[in-house]
């Protein structure tokens, strides 16, 4: 048994226990191609020998871990896999956006308050079989807070950021602050078939902010810009999403961080919440 064992060729592949083998034969190519094998069900094996010349040509391929999709559209499985792993997604999430600790007479209506998210690339790694991932990404977040009544947005001379009254005898039709942002997302990801959530905190670098309020005085309408709203440069917020691959995906982002700068007014917390894909 020793010496069979020894005359066994060195480039012989042994597969225990696969669970599909199959075997294409013409009159110059036979093709083998094996799935699953004793411990991970996704291996996949395929080999092809053409005979060329009286010469055989052997070509193999095994594994195959690079995946690059868009949301839920172009997402396959691999058909082998070895971990680690990695894989690169982009998303796109629609969303409303609240304001905990602002004052209740500005009036904020959520729903009328949108968040546009791209993450633009988002980076996981699988680093011990496919239900486990982590990922650091980088996208372009959208925000805008609006408020309807008879409360608006102001801007004093020294820069600070309050609520105020339109100018007696105006039609108000909106006001609002909208601020952009780069932002990193650091995040665990459980994934199953049917169900799957991550968890993780999102860095958000705050480039630009304004303010806009419009409404309608003598019959006439009136815009009121400005902008530097004075938020910080830096906020964090703590996010959480869940995935129902059968039906839609839900997230949700939650910043303990004021958003304005202490000692420019108005003081309040950032929520959103909403659907990706």
């Amino acid at each position: 048994m020793a010496q069979a064992r020894n005359n066994t060729p060195q480039d012989t592949l042994v597969v225990n226990k696969p669970t599909k083998v199959t075997v294409i034969t013409s009159d110059s190519l036979q093709t083998i191609y094996i799935q699953g094998k004793e411990g991970n069900p996704k291996y996949a094996y395929c080999n092809s020998i053409q005979l060329v010349d009286s010469n055989y040509v052997s070509t193999s391929t095994i594994d195959n871990d690079f995946n690059f999709s868009i949301g839920p559209f172009g997402r396959k499985q691999t058909k082998s896999q070895k971990y680690p792993t990695t894989e690169t997604t982009m998303n796109f999430f629609a969303g409303f956006n609240a304001a905990p600790g602002m004052p209740q007479a500005a009036d904020l209506h959520s729903f009328s308050s949108w968040e546009l998210w791209w993450l633009i690339a988002d980076c996981g790694i699988y680093p011990w079989n496919s239900h486990h991932k982590f990922s650091i990404g980088f996208g372009l977040d959208w925000r805008n807070y609006r408020i309807k009544g008879d409360t608006r947005f102001t801007k004093s001379d020294d820069g600070g950021v309050g609520l105020g009254t339109y100018p007696e005898g105006a039609s108000p039709q909106f006001s609002r602050l909208k601020v952009f942002s780069l932002t990193v997302p650091v995040r665990y990801h459980f994934v199953s078939k049917f169900f799957g959530f991550s968890l993780g905190p999102v860095v958000n670098f705050n480039t630009h902010s304004s303010l806009k309020t419009r409404w309608k005085a003598d019959g006439q309408k009136i815009k009121e810009t400005s902008s530097n709203a004075h938020v910080k440069p830096v906020t964090i917020d703590f996010m959480a999403t869940i995935d129902l691959p059968s039906f839609v995906n839900f997230y949700f982002k939650y910043s303990p961080c004021d958003l304005i700068k202490n000692g420019y007014g108005l003081q309040f917390k950032t929520l959103s919440f909403g659907i990706y894909l």
